[in-house]
Formats: structure tokens, C-alpha cells, sequence
């Protein structure tokens, strides 16, 4: 795989690109972004996933300089140049170079930078198949977490603490109300129906999310509940599972020592990973 980035529209070697240290996401994390998984070398969902991003854009008043068709267009040839079939994109728009001052300032032209994450899936194919354990930390973000704005101080140092307590993640907890993860919407099965946070200014937008809600439960013949609850509520669920972009999937068993129902992989949460894998293959088919 050639290491690429695409810098408004022109794909250079890694190492290549110049980027000023008066980028303003760099001042001030006055920028969004947005994660694109790829399969059998095809960007999966990508027009729901820049519909996000410039949303976003409009919401913190970057001005919008693509298209989502030229979006698109960018990461088709990112994938092509690079060779790579199986990988993440990370898009990030920021309002561009300016003068050290918090309001926006005077003629800044908007910066795009893009490149490909490179992702492991066997290795989350093996922690599937056991389940994760996950850890809780006090949710602290700011209150527009539906933004996906560059500032993500309070998730790189929940996810480091995760990491040093040997957890694959840090689950938010919001005025006593779980929200989500660190990266993920986080599920549970209780009375054969899935429940999560609703979808409001506490959790990201979460394409993985709307899947399940808007196509595979409902294929499961499934009722997806969108209301706060608890950690009593978690512990005394049938099933856990975070899903995003990054994860897919992936069934929780352990929350801070304590086992989701019987500390292993149920019968529900198997079905939806068969079904969001098999929605995955109709969308992103191999190459022939």
C-alpha cells in the first residue's frame, strides 16, 4: 500500500504535504471530520458519511469549497492510487491559515486534508467472536458532541485510560445516563428489543447506528428503543454491543468487572453482525 495523503484535491506522497502552523485546526481544533470505511476497496456508505461531514461544516460556519460528489470523487482516487482494498479514510476539513485571533478571521480559505487508516480486521474478527470488555468514565465533552469538531481532548484521554486498564474502550456516563463511547454508539438487548441513547446534542452522528436502527433490526424484525437509561439498566441486559465505522459490530461481555448477562456472546447481537456484513457485501461487492 502506498502511504498517500490527499491535500485539497491533490493526492501526495506521505511526508510531502505543507500544512501551516497557522492552520486553525491546528490553533484551535477549529475544524471537523469524518471516518469512511473501505471494503473489497469501495468507500462504504460515503455519500450518508459526507452528508455528515458537511453538515457539520455548515453547523460551525466553514464555508463549503466540494461538493460531496467531488468528496466522493477524492476518495475514489485515494483508494485507486493507493492500491489498498481494506482500510478506514479520514477526512478532516479545517477554516484554513489565519491570523492568531479566536474570531474567524478575514479571507481564510477553507483546508482539506485526507488519508487512509490502516485497520485490522482479522484482529476484530477474533475479538467478536469472545466479546470486549469496556470501562466508564464521567462524560465531561462539551455539549455539541453531534458536531464532529476536531476538539477531542476528553476521548484521547478516556481512551489512553482504557488502553492502560486493558479495556478495548471508555464508555461515557452523562448526569448518571450512559451516552456512548469514546468512537461508538454503544446498544444493549433487553426484552428482545435493542436500546440506545437517543440520538441527540450528547452522542456523534453515527451512520452504523442509523443502519441498524433504519435497516437491520428492522430486518430482524426488531424494535430499536431510543431512550437514557443507566448502568443498572446495562448490567441487567441480555446483550451489549458498541457499532460505528471504526468497530463495525463488536459484542461487549464485561463492564468494569462485571459481566453483561452471562459474560458471553448472546444469541441476538451474532445476527445483526451476519446481517450488517452481508449489507456490506451487497454495498461494497469484490472486485472482479
Amino acid at each position: 500500500m502506498k502511504k498517500l495523503v490527499l491535500v485539497n484535491g491533490e493526492i501526495l506522497e506521505w511526508g510531502q504535504e505543507s500544512i501551516s502552523v497557522a492552520d486553525r485546526g491546528h490553533q484551535f481544533g477549529d475544524g471537523v471530520f469524518e471516518v469512511v470505511p473501505v471494503y473489497n476497496g469501495r468507500a462504504f456508505a460515503i455519500l450518508p458519511h459526507m452528508d455528515n461531514l458537511l453538515e457539520d461544516a455548515i453547523k460551525v460556519k466553514i464555508p463549503a469549497i466540494y461538493t460531496v460528489e467531488e468528496l466522493v470523487e477524492f476518495h475514489e482516487a485515494l483508494i485507486a492510487e493507493s492500491g489498498v482494498s481494506d482500510c478506514e479514510i479520514y477526512t478532516q476539513i479545517t477554516r484554513g491559515a489565519g491570523d492568531y485571533i479566536l474570531s474567524f478571521p478575514e479571507l481564510s480559505v477553507p483546508q482539506l486534508t485526507m488519508y487512509i487508516i490502516p485497520v485490522d480486521r482479522e484482529a476484530l474478527e477474533e475479538k467478536r467472536a469472545k466479546g470486549v470488555n469496556i470501562i466508564t468514565e464521567v462524560d465531561e465533552r462539551w455539549a455539541k458532541c453531534d458536531v464532529n469538531t476536531l476538539n477531542r481532548l476528553p476521548e484521547v484521554l478516556a481512551r489512553q485510560k482504557a488502553r492502560e486498564s486493558r479495556a478495548f474502550d471508555n464508555l461515557f456516563i452523562r448526569d448518571g445516563k450512559v451516552t456512548e463511547s469514546t468512537e461508538s454508539t454503544f446498544m444493549v438487548v433487553k426484552d428482545e428489543m435493542l436500546w440506545t441513547h437517543p440520538e441527540n446534542k450528547f452522542i456523534h452522528k453515527n451512520i452504523t447506528r442509523r443502519l441498524i436502527k433504519e435497516r437491520l433490526a428492522a430486518d430482524l424484525d426488531m424494535q430499536v428503543i431510543e431512550k437514557a437509561f443507566d448502568m443498572e439498566f446495562v448490567l441487567k441486559a441480555d446483550e451489549a454491543f458498541l457499532c460505528g465505522p471504526r468497530v463495525g459490530i463488536m459484542p461487549v461481555t464485561k463492564i468494569d468487572r462485571t459481566h453483561v448477562g452471562d459474560g458471553h456472546v448472546g444469541a441476538v447481537v451474532p445476527k445483526l453482525i451476519a446481517a450488517y456484513n452481508a449489507f456490506v457485501e451487497r454495498e461494497c461487492p469484490k472486485k472482479s
